[in-house]
This record gives C-alpha cells, sequence and structure tokens, in this order.
C-alpha cells in the first residue's frame, strides 16, 4: 500500500493492501537487515513495537511474556539488541513482528547471515507459527528452506517463472538424478559431462550429481565401466537445488 500498483492487483488475506488499510494491522513483516534499535534492550525494543501497534499496556505485557518464551529469549530481557548474537537478533525481530497476532507474515531471507544451528532453531520457530494458521511468504536463495516450504515459486528476473508443491518442481520427465562416487570426483567431471546421454554434472560435497537422459541409462554406465571402473553410480531423487543447477547448466551451455 505505500506505492500504487503500475499494473496489476494484488489481493493479501482476500483484501486489498491499497483500499483497506485495516488489512495491515493483520500482516507482518521481518526485513533481511535487522530493523530494531541496536540501543534498546531485548524488552525495550517488544515495548516500543507494542506501542507501534497500539497495544494495551495489561495485554501487551501478556503477549511480550508469551513471546519471550517461545522465542528463548526469556533472561536476555535487559540486554541490548546490539549485543545479541546474529540468531537471537532474528528471534527478537521475529517477536516483534508477532506481536500483533498476524495472520499473515513476509519473511525476506531472514536467515542471511545466521548459522546452521540457529538456522534450524529459526524453522522450528516458524513451525510453530505456521501451527498456528499464520500464512508465511518466505523469500530465500536457499534451495534447503525452499524446501521445506508448502509450495515454492521459482523468479527469474523479477518474473515468476514457475510454481508448485517441492515434489511438483524436482520431477523433471525424461531424465533421472545419478550420483557418483569415487576418489578425487571433481578431477572427473569435465570427462563426465562427455560421456553418452549426461545432461549435467556437477560436484556436490564428496560426489558428483549427473542428469541423464532417462534413455540412455545403459549406454552411460557401459562408458562409464569402460572408461572408470572404479567410479560408482546409484539412482538418487532430486532436490530443489539439482533441478536448478541443471537449468542453469542447460541455459549457459555449461551441461556437457
Amino acid at each position: 500500500g505505500q506505492l500504487p500498483p503500475s499494473s496489476g492487483r494484488v489481493a493479501v488475506l482476500g483484501g486489498d493492501p491499497a483500499r483497506d488499510p485495516g488489512l495491515r494491522t493483520r500482516l507482518a513483516y521481518m526485513p533481511q537487515g535487522f530493523g530494531l534499535y541496536h540501543d534498546l534492550s531485548v524488552l525495550e525494543n517488544l515495548r516500543f513495537f507494542a506501542d507501534l501497534h497500539s497495544l494495551a499496556r495489561p495485554g501487551a505485557e501478556q503477549r511480550i511474556g508469551e513471546l519471550l518464551a517461545r522465542t528463548g529469549l526469556r533472561g536476555f530481557e535487559d540486554r541490548r539488541a546490539g549485543r545479541l548474537s546474529g540468531g537471537m537478533m532474528q528471534k527478537l525481530a521475529l517477536a516483534c513482528a508477532l506481536l500483533s497476532r498476524p495472520r499473515a507474515m513476509f519473511l525476506d531471507e531472514p536467515t542471511t547471515g545466521v548459522d546452521p544451528l540457529s538456522r534450524r532453531a529459526f524453522w522450528s520457530l516458524l513451525g510453530g507459527i505456521r501451527a498456528d494458521g499464520v500464512a508465511i511468504l518466505y523469500a530465500t536463495a536457499n534451495m534447503d528452506e525452499a524446501e521445506r516450504c508448502d509450495r515454492v515459486g521459482l523468479l527469474r528476473d523479477g518474473c515468476l517463472e514457475r510454481e508448485g508443491t517441492p515434489p511438483e518442481l524436482t520431477r523433471v520427465e525424461g531424465s533421472v538424478l545419478l550420483a557418483v562416487d569415487g576418489e578425487d570426483i571433481r578431477r572427473h567431471l569435465p570427462a563426465l559431462r562427455t560421456l553418452p546421454g549426461v545432461e549435467a554434472a556437477f560436484a556436490v560435497g564428496s560426489r558428483a550429481h549427473v542428469w541423464l537422459q532417462q534413455r540412455a541409462a545403459a549406454a552411460f554406465e557401459a562408458a562409464l565401466r569402460t572408461w572408470q571402473p572404479a567410479l560408482h553410480t546409484e539412482l538418487v531423487p532430486p532436490a530443489l537445488q539439482d533441478v536448478v543447477l541443471r537449468e542453469l547448466a542447460l541455459e549457459a551451455g555449461h551441461g556437457r
């Protein structure tokens, strides 16, 4: 509702945010960067945002207590926000966003720069929020995070290219994904790309993931046994990251 749309329309919770000011009270936004006040304590930040939402003080204090317990921030009420770890900062930002009991939340890459343990804890919190019936729109460049969502939309150049459930988006007709194991597998990647039926090949940890035309599987296995019999293959279910890397490789002409 801050800028008029140049074209089209958007509906959130069945309402038009440009025409329904009351809709904003049911929405919450959490930016990528920490948008709270570093010189205020955890409790002061929460009380400040409660005032911004015009929450009555008795109810606000009860809600703050609930959110401190839920996010694991109880015991840190007097710590300045600027002295929190990255993961705890994100928990505080989430608590502030939840103060008004929103029905829909918009999160912009909230775990950027957060360590893996804190990221898992954050997603555990989101699972509880989702169970409460709150809709979550989550922007991320992390495919592991995207796979946790009910539906995923893939954006390219600002446009929605595809959308669906993670299983729908990881289904590639006519192609299969093989994991190839062997010593110094990265050294073999250029040669793997030249074998029959290979669409794309890239390193994933200590293995290579090879996208292969399904009809060429037998020819690929025969060529691999002749060239490098010490390499072992295994059919694996593709992850969303595998599908995206395949598309990027094919588009750039680097698949083979």
